[in-house]
């Protein structure tokens, strides 16, 4: 760990440096520590340490942006010189808006010592005891165990000075038995929170099972998804809808149906940067504090995110949603949730007459059609056919191609519980999803085993 005051103090100086109309630098420091496994196996145990620095440089409506990935004086001095330079050649930006205000931000209340600390010598003990019980199980077992730590800073001219820092603990795990496989993935700050014995026995639940997978004809089921399939859609939905470029762009099925009813009145879909049951960030990379933002409201297109450029072409504050510098994509949601629902996850499954029980997707594709959050994907491990209201047997890889604006207007419940889902070995964000319940859901292919 850099630490607040050493980091904080680097990116200080940078900002004395150019002469220019403003200047801003965002900091991101990682620590990780990699387990991975297959076949009750350690096959690969790793420490990496990695820091990004960015530089952005505003002169009279021009803007540079540069990078490094050191802490090395004299990396840092070019880098701000490259980003000037940049900004002395770049096409000018007539709307390029001032840079955040004065404001600080410090915080550490979700970095826990314990998982910062905590001993590779007792995670690989814990990933051994998995194996003997998964060994007696008759299964075996792959998957990875991820513990880190997470720093982010963002200083600039106008006197914006904020610093979070993180720690994450994330584990994987993929049970297989025979033909089947089963799947379960869990996440906390706290690694003493992470429980990889029920995230075990969930993974077991779906593989332990004596009948082949069914190959099932094609066409429209009824389906229960759970916490890590909604995440895989609506994490798509805030990376092609909800933000003010894709809105701009008219590329997101929001565009013009702002207020209009798109889904069931029971989905409510927001961004929270300041939850704490997400893997939390309080500012953006520009320095902006987060602000929750509904963007479906019981149904209702209710909302976008901003940055700063695209808050002043909307002629709307920034909420908080600005990314890295050198990043093209706009303003994002990093922090999606789902509004709780009046359902157990249990009575949903044992409300479906006929349909298809759905832990997770893979390979989807949000982009066939954004204007409709038209998608296509495949099932994975752990789908089962539900046949008056229980589980009978596992159903072979099947493809979908569905629009969410159909799929999200046939709900039938949403649960009350919660599952943060994330992957901290990967990517930025997290998605705080419950278990929904879908009247119709169109499958267009399948594998025979």
């Amino acid at each position: 760990m850099l630490g607040q005051t050493r980091l904080l103090s680097v990116l200080s100086k940078l900002i004395r440096r150019p002469r220019a109309d403003g200047i801003s630098v965002c900091a991101h420091a990682q620590v990780r520590r990699v387990f991975r496994f297959a076949y009750d196996a350690l096959h690969q145990n790793l420490a990496q340490e990695s820091v990004t620095i960015t530089v952005k440089v505003v002169e009279d409506h021009h803007v540079g942006v540069a990078s490094t990935d050191t802490l090395e004086p004299a990396s840092l001095s070019r880098c701000v010189r490259a980003a000037a330079n940049i900004a002395r050649h770049s096409p000018r930006q007539e709307l390029a808006p001032a840079l955040p205000r004065r404001h600080r931000i410090r915080t550490q209340a979700d970095y826990v010592p314990a998982t910062a600390r905590a001993d590779p010598a007792a995670c690989v003990r814990s990933l051994k005891h998995l194996f003997h019980l998964c060994k007696g199980a008759g299964a075996t077992l792959a998957g990875s165990l991820v513990v880190g730590e997470d720093e982010f800073a963002v200083v600039n001219s106008e006197g914006v000075c904020c610093y979070a820092a993180s720690t994450v603990a994330g584990a994987k795990l993929v049970t297989m038995y025979r033909k089947l496989s089963g799947y379960a993935s869990g996440v906390h700050h706290d690694i003493a929170r992470l429980d990889l014995n029920e995230l075990l026995k969930r993974a077991l639940r779906q593989s332990l099972h004596r009948r082949e997978p069914l190959t099932l004809p094609l066409g429209m089921y009824e389906v229960i998804l759970e916490p890590e399939a909604v995440a895989e859609l609506v994490t798509w939905m805030g990376y092609t809808a909800f933000g003010a470029k894709s809105v701009e762009e008219r590329t997101s099925f929001l565009a013009g149906r702002m207020g209009e009813r798109v889904f069931d009145p029971r989905i409510t879909i927001y961004d929270d940067g300041n939850d704490p049951a997400s893997l939390r960030l309080p500012f953006d990379f520009e320095g902006s504090p987060k602000q929750r933002v509904v963007l479906i409201d019981r149904g209702a297109a209710a909302g976008l995110v901003y940055d700063t450029l695209y808050g002043a072409r909307f002629r709307h504050p920034s909420t908080g949603h600005g990314m890295s510098p050198d990043a093209v994509d706009g303003p994002l949601p990093l922090h999606l949730g789902m509004a709780p629902g009046q359902d157990e996850a249990a009575s949903l499954i044992r409300a479906c007459k006929r349909g298809l029980l759905i832990p997770r997707f893979h390979y989807v594709n949000g982009l066939l059609n954004p204007r409709e959050a038209l998608m296509t994907g495949l099932t994975r491990e752990g789908t089962f056919l539900i046949e008056h209201g229980t589980p009978t047997a596992p159903v072979a890889t099947m493809r979908f191609t569905q629009s969410l604006l159909e799929a999200f207007s046939r709900v039938i419940g949403v649960s009350r519980e919660r599952r943060l889902i994330a992957d901290p070995s990967q990517e930025l964000g997290c998605a705080v999803m419950p278990t929904v319940h879908l009247a119709g859901f169109r499958f267009t292919g399948s594998s025979e085993r």
